[in-house]
C-alpha cells in the first residue's frame, strides 16, 4: 500500500517512542487487534511508543492513528485477489467483529479449523510486515533522500515483469505472478524485507537503472523478469541483481505449457520464491562481517547458507558452531535456535551421526520448545517440529505438523518430501510417490533435491518398479555424490532390474567406506527412524530392497 496514505491520517506522539523487541512488538500487535474496538485499551498499547507511529504526521487521536495503521496496512497487504480471504478474516474478526469466531467462520463459508488457520496466517503476515516497517522506521535517514546508506539485510523489490507478448489482455497474468511472488517470498524467508506491491508497481512501464531503484527504495536486491505467452507455451525469464554493485547474481528460465495457466503460475511462483530466497541468503553470507563486526544475525545467516546445502556432514557441524556463537551473542535469536535444532535433526535423519541419537533429538526438542514460545508460527519452527516428530517415529503427528507447513507456505518442497516420507513409513507407498513427485515439480533444481529423489527411489523399489527406482536414485546421486547410503540403494535397484555388473560396481563403492556392512545391519542401523515405529506394510515392502542388496553381493 502507498505509505503516503498513512502519513495524512495518523498522529505523532512526540518524545514517547522507544525501541520494542520483536516479541514485545508482535505481542502488542496481537493485543491491538483484539482491542481494536476499545480506544481506551488501545491508548495503553505499547505500539503507542513504537517508531512506526512516531514517524507518522499529526492530525488524529492516538487510538485512531493505531486503528488506521492496522486496517490500512491489512487492506494493502492483502489487496490481491489471491489473499482477499485473509483480509476478510481479519475484517470480520477484529475490524468489524461478529460476536463469536464460530459465526465469522460461518459467514465466510469455512470450517472452523480452516478459519483459524487463515486467521493465524493473516495475523502473522500482518505482524511481520509491520515489524519490517518498524525496523525501517528506526534506520537513520541520510541527508539526501535519494540515497539510503543502511539497507536491511534480505531486502528486495520485485519489479513488475515485462509483458513481451504484445497482448494487454494478459497483463493480469504477468502482474499476478509478481503479486504472488511478493507475498510468497516474504513468507518463505523469515526476516526478509519485501517492498509492497503498490510501491513496486510505481516502476511499471519505466526504465530505471537498478542502482537507482535500490537507492530510492533502500533495498539490497532487485528481481526483474519478463513473460512471453504464445498460443501453446508460457515462458518466464527472471534475474536477481545486487542493487549496490549492479552484479547479476542468479537467473532462471521457465518454459511451461499454457494449457493450465493457474497451475503454471503457482508452480513458477513456488519455485521462484524458494530459489530467490536461497540466493539472497547465499549472497548475504558472502558479504563478510558488518561494520559492527560479527553479530548474531551475521552468524545465523552464514549458518543458514550452510544449511541450505547440507549435502555433507561437515556442513551441519560448521553450521552448528555458527548457530551456537549466535546464541552466545543473543540468547533469544529465534533463527539461531531453530537453525541449531534443524542441524541436530539433520545429523540424525541424514545419518551423519550414528551415536547419541536420543541426546541430539532431545537438544533439538528443547530448542524448538523455546523458539515456539517466542515465535510460535514461524515457518522454521513448524518445519523443525515436523522433522523432529518424523525422527521420533511419530508419523501420524508429523503429518499434521507437515500439513501446517504446507498451509503456511506451499512453496516449500521439503514439506512435500516430509509428507512423502511419513506416508512411506505408514505403508501408504503410492501416496508417498505422489508427494515426492510433487516436491520435484516445485523445485527441480533445489539443493535438497537429492533427499526427495532418494525417497522416491525407495518408494518405487518397494512398489516393485525397479527401473523407475534406478532412474530416481541415479538422479539423486548426481545431486549429491557424497551420499554413501544412496550408492547402496542404487545397487539394490540395479540388481533387481538384472543389471548385476553395474550393481556390484556401486556396491563396491559403498563397501569401500563401510566394509563390514551386512544386509541385517543395513536394515537395523541405517534407518533414519526407529525401526519398531514403521508399519507392517513398510517392513514387508522393504524386503524387496534387502533382496536387491543380497543380489548385488551384500552378505
Amino acid at each position: 500500500m502507498p505509505q503516503g496514505r498513512l502519513t495524512t491520517r495518523a498522529s505523532r506522539r512526540p518524545n514517547t517512542h522507544s525501541a520494542l523487541t520483536r516479541p514485545e512488538f508482535e505481542s502488542a500487535v496481537r493485543a491491538a487487534l483484539r482491542h481494536y474496538v476499545r480506544s481506551d485499551l488501545l491508548a495503553e498499547n505499547p505500539l503507542m511508543r513504537s517508531r512506526l507511529l512516531a514517524k507518522d504526521a499529526p492530525g488524529a487521536p492516538a487510538p485512531l492513528a493505531l486503528k488506521t495503521l492496522l486496517a490500512e496496512t491489512a487492506e494493502g497487504l492483502f489487496a490481491n485477489a489471491r489473499d482477499a480471504r485473509f483480509y476478510r478474516v481479519l475484517d470480520l474478526t477484529y475490524f468489524n467483529p461478529a460476536q463469536k469466531q464460530e459465526i465469522v467462520a460461518q459467514q465466510l463459508g469455512l470450517s472452523f479449523s480452516t478459519y483459524r488457520r487463515h486467521l493465524a496466517t493473516a495475523t502473522d503476515r500482518l505482524t511481520g510486515w509491520l515489524w519490517q516497517r518498524e525496523q525501517a522506521a528506526g534506520q537513520p535517514q541520510p541527508p539526501d533522500p535519494a540515497i539510503v546508506v543502511s539497507r536491511p539485510r534480505l531486502s528486495v523489490v520485485i519489479l513488475p515483469f515485462l509483458n513481451l507478448s504484445g497482448e494487454s489482455s494478459v497483463d493480469y497474468l504477468v502482474d499476478g505472478i509478481v503479486d504472488s511472488l511478493i507475498t510468497d517470498l516474504s513468507t518463505w524467508l523469515p526476516g526478509s524485507f519485501v517492498i509492497s506491491r503498490s510501491t513496486a508497481f510505481t516502476y511499471k512501464g519505466r526504465s530505471v537503472p537498478v542502482r537507482q531503484v535500490g537507492a530510492e527504495l533502500g533495498v539490497r536486491y532487485v528481481l526483474e523478469g519478463s513473460v512471453l505467452l504464445d498460443p501453446d507455451r508460457v515462458r518466464v525469464n527472471v534475474q536477481l541483481i545486487d542493487a549496490e554493485t549492479d552484479k547479476h547474481l542468479w537467473a532462471e528460465r521457465f518454459d511451461k505449457a499454457r494449457s493450465e495457466l493457474l497451475q503454471v503460475q503457482d508452480e513458477i511462483v513456488a519455485r521462484l520464491s524458494r530459489s530467490v530466497g536461497i540466493q539472497m541468503v547465499y549472497s548475504e553470507a558472502g558479504r563478510g562481517p558488518s561494520k559492527h563486526d560479527w553479530d548474531a544475525l551475521d552468524l545465523a545467516m552464514r549458518a543458514r547458507a550452510l544449511m541450505s546445502d547440507i549435502k555433507r556432514q561437515q556442513h551441519a557441524a560448521a553450521a552448528i558452531e555458527l548457530f551456537r556463537q549466535a546464541l552466545v551473542l543473543n540468547p533469544d535469536c529465534v533463527d539461531a535456535m531453530v537453525g541449531l535444532a534443524l542441524a541436530r535433526i539433520y545429523q540424525v535423519i541424514n545419518l551423519y551421526r550414528l551415536d547419541r541419537r536420543d541426546t541430539l533429538l532431545d537438544e533439538a526438542e528443547a530448542l524448538i520448545s523455546r523458539s515456539s514460545e517466542l515465535a510460535p508460527n514461524q515457518h522454521g519452527v513448524l518445519k523443525a517440529r515436523a522433522l523432529l516428530l518424523r525422527a521420533r517415529g511419530k508419523f501420524a503427528e508429523a503429518i499434521l505438523a507437515t500439513e501446517a507447513m504446507i498451509a503456511r507456505n506451499p512453496a516449500e518442497p521439503t514439506a512435500y518430501k516430509e509428507m512423502g516420507l511419513n506416508k512411506l513409513y505408514l505403508g501408504a507407498t503410492q501416496e508417498a510417490v505422489d508427494w515426492f513427485r510433487r516436491a520435484d515439480a516445485v523445485a527441480p533444481r533445489d539443493p535438497e533435491r537429492w533427499t526427495w529423489l532418494q525417497g522416491l527411489g525407495r518408494a518405487l523399489m518397494q512398489l516393485g518398479d525397479a527401473a523407475g527406482a534406478v532412474d530416481a536414485l541415479r538422479q539423486a546421486l548426481d545431486c549429491n555424490p557424497a551420499y554413501l547410503r544412496g550408492k547402496a540403494m542404487l545397487a539394490a535397484a540395479e540388481a533387481l532390474t538384472g543389471d548385476l555388473a553395474t550393481a556390484r560396481e556401486h556396491l563396491a563403492e559403498y563397501a569401500a567406506a563401510e566394509p563390514e556392512m551386512t544386509v541385517q545391519r543395513f536394515a537395523e542401523q541405517r534407518s533414519s527412524v526407529p525401526p519398531e515405529a514403521v508399519s507392517p506394510t513398510y517392513r514387508q515392502e522393504n524386503e524387496r530392497i534387502l533382496d536387491g542388496l543380497r543380489r548385488a553381493g551384500m552378505n
